[in-house]
């Protein structure tokens, strides 16, 4: 059912899977927000601000900014110091040494360009919104460095838009393991068959859908045109549908169609609370993750939680990081 032409009788399964699913779990990177897209035009927006502000030649400018986005998709976090203290000796590094002074002032104009690009778009603002009102639970799970995906989630505003959200540092498992879907599903109070996985890599996030035995899977390549969005041949676990854009789901769930045109929520007024601390708070479930009690399903208003470990976390393999953004090829 990948393919975008279905015969009748899998439109049919299809649509029956789709009037079955109550939850709905997002990626982040590439997915939600454009991070490949995003901090490419951030750094090449820099790049003409380091010519213009701080009178680098134009070679200058896009050597020290390739440099810096190499070394962050690298490793993007270094849990021995905190975030600012990392990037601003990432880009230290990637200064020529006559510029390497300027670090402290080139970070701060780094930062806020990449934000302003990996803004969530407009109108996935109101899809999530839709969704909330049509009474679907919504998860934002994500692979990741804990320090480096919460601040996204922070900074972006988008954690209003779920009830729970999930960064794979805090936990066990990442991406594909079952038990990450698992463990939304338990703070959820919701089965595997009723939820489906959105997501860019077929294998973290629909692999691992696959895994989990959840309801649907929806594919949302990075480019519609590379090899890997022609053909799935290959594949061993295929999404049960590709999806070039996320508004395609206003297809497929007539319910979203019908809500009323949504408010974006304000950061002052969010839903529910938050849940912070360890593991050794969890419940027995399989999971590790607190299970959301019937009491809490019946009041939507207490049903948002995100989870977060307190604590230090382990170092982070730099070689072989489980960013959803880091991959040197991207250059």
């Amino acid at each position: 059912m990948a393919a975008s032409k279905l015969s009748s009788k899998q439109t049919t399964l299809f649509e029956s899977k789709c009037a079955k699913i109550s939850a709905f779990y997002f990626d982040l990177d590439n997915t939600l927000i454009p991070t490949r897209a995003g901090d490419s035009k951030a750094i090449r927006k820099l790049s003409d601000l380091l010519e213009s502000q701080y009178h680098f030649t134009k070679d200058d400018a896009l050597l020290a900014t390739q440099t810096f986005l190499k070394s962050f998709r690298r490793c993007p976090d270094n849990t021995q110091t905190s975030l600012d203290s990392w990037r601003t000796h990432l880009w230290r590094e990637s200064l020529l040494p006559k510029y390497k002074h300027l670090a402290d002032e080139i970070y701060p104009q780094w930062l806020r360009l990449r934000y302003r690009y990996l803004a969530v778009p407009a109108d996935y603002v109101q899809l999530l919104t839709r969704m909330r009102r049509a009474g679907y639970a919504l998860a934002l799970i994500t692979n990741g460095p804990s320090n480096a995906q919460w601040e996204k989630v922070a900074r972006l505003n988008v954690r209003g838009y779920f009830d729970c959200v999930l960064v794979s540092s805090d936990l066990p498992w990442e991406k594909p393991h079952p038990e990450i879907f698992y463990a939304a599903c338990n703070f959820l109070n919701v089965k595997p068959h009723e939820c489906a996985m959105i997501g860019d890599k077929l294998e973290t996030d629909i692999k691992g859908g696959h895994l989990a035995q959840l309801g649907l899977t929806f594919w949302t390549p990075l480019s519609s045109s590379s090899s890997a969005a022609q053909s799935l041949d290959d594949v061993e676990y295929k999404p049960h549908h590709k999806l070039n854009q996320l508004l395609e789901l206003y297809k497929y769930f007539p319910r979203l169609n019908a809500i009323a045109q949504p408010d974006a929520p304000s950061t002052s007024n969010r839903r529910g609370s938050y849940l912070s601390g360890g593991l050794a708070g969890a419940s027995g479930s399989g999971s590790g993750c607190p299970a959301s009690t019937s009491s809490q399903r019946s009041q939507p208003e207490k049903r948002q939680v995100a989870y977060r470990r307190g604590g230090s976390l382990p170092a982070m393999d730099c070689s072989n990081s489980e960013a959803e953004n880091s991959c040197d090829s991207f250059l």
